[in-house]
């Protein structure tokens, strides 16, 4: 009996994490990602989490995709992604990431995720620009979905399906519109991807989407990439956390840099997002981590079968504007910049939030902060 019991809140936390997952990986795309290789890195994470036993789980997230996307060279920003994932699995197998977790401090750590929190918000900004209707609609619903379920352990996950589903609702039943993302990309800036609709694996033209893109390596390259070391390491640690204690569990956050690292690889190398550590719904439903593995196991089918890929017309990138709001600054700059103003040395974490927003390259907000804290005295800045 309570085995059936438990069935219902492990399926339909599934489904809304897959939610979660769909427009953020409509970003992407919009964002000049190629979303069928994708597919890959959630099918990687399942089995390294099965493997591991990690209780968090990865997808696509916004913050990374954003700062993954900074460039409009695909080819660099490629390449940035998978340097990183080369440095982060070498720092996951060392036990790396802790110790520079530690060496940074809290602090800096706190100040960088909080610029990184401005620069989502950011984001929601410009996209009021492009849409304003339907950004508007979902940032209203957000804040009041966010408002009203704000004691609620799911408050996240039913922050999104609100006001995705209310803002794309009114995008395609009152104002009767669909998404050209073509459009979308060019006014972006973005050269448009053509892209297969074929869903037959065994057919010679599914594979058409998957062209290996040669890495390039420059300055550029490495500075992008040293951008998504530190900010994985702060998503790995801060997010991992938060996803492990829901589940009343431990989360091994060399484990976790690894198995996001490697699942970037068959995704990047043919053109397709990073995936990171996410807050996870899965963690507060039974048998967390399995639950995990099969969000992973179910969104990489989906996206190989090439169905998320059809929800594109059908579904607004502005329609996550109310989302990268809420999470840029309810749940990334507030909490980060507390712990900024509470810790002992707090001007080190100010300036890397203030340089993270301003460069939009949480590396730099790191080093500069690292920088303040043992140099800072000597110019009168701690």
């Amino acid at each position: 009996m309570e085995f059936f019991e438990s069935i219902g809140p492990f399926v339909l936390a599934v489904i809304a994490v897959i939610i979660n997952g769909v427009p953020q990986l409509l970003y992407a795309e919009a964002r000049g990602f190629a979303l069928k290789p994708a597919g890959f890195a959630y099918l990687v994470g399942a089995f390294g989490n099965l493997f591991t036993g990690s209780v968090t789980p990865i997808s696509a997230q916004a913050e990374t995709i954003t700062v993954a996307s900074i460039k409009k060279s695909l080819r660099n920003n490629i390449s940035s992604i998978l340097l990183a994932a080369l440095l982060m699995i070498s720092l996951g197998i060392f036990g790396g990431i802790t110790w520079i977790a530690d060496f940074a401090g809290a602090t800096i750590l706190s100040g960088m995720m909080a610029g990184v929190g401005l620069i989502l918000a950011g984001v929601s900004w410009d996209m009021f620009g492009q849409e304003r209707r339907t950004t508007l609609i979902s940032i209203v619903s957000a804040i009041a979905a966010y408002a009203i379920f704000l004691n609620n352990p799911n408050k996240v996950v039913l922050t999104i399906f609100i006001s995705v589903i209310v803002s794309t609702a009114d995008f395609l039943f009152l104002q009767k519109r669909r998404v050209d993302l073509s459009k979308v990309m060019e006014e972006e800036g973005r050269e448009p991807m053509k892209m297969s609709s074929e869903w037959r694996f065994w057919k010679k033209d599914y594979w058409s989407d998957f062209k290996v893109i040669k890495p390039a390596l420059n300055l550029t390259v490495v500075l992008g990439a040293l951008s998504l070391v530190m900010l994985n390491i702060g998503a790995n640690i801060s997010f991992g956390g938060i996803t492990a204690s829901i589940a009343g569990m431990e989360q091994n956050f060399d484990h976790l840099s690894i198995i996001n690292s490697l699942a970037d690889f068959p995704s990047a190398l043919f053109g397709g997002p990073p995936i990171e550590a996410i807050i996870s719904g899965t963690a507060g439903a039974p048998w967390p981590v399995l639950c995990g593995i099969v969000f992973m196991f179910l969104t990489g089918i989906l996206i190989l079968v090439g169905l998320i890929g059809r929800l594109g017309k059908y579904l607004p990138a502005q329609s996550i504007a109310g989302f990268l709001l809420v999470i840029g600054f309810a749940l990334t700059f507030a909490p980060n910049l507390s712990a900024v103003s509470s810790s002992d040395q707090p001007m080190s974490g100010y300036i890397a939030l203030g340089v993270t927003a301003w460069s939009k390259n949480p590396f730099l907000g790191m080093v500069v902060g690292v920088l303040v804290r043992y140099f800072g005295s000597y110019v009168g800045l701690a």
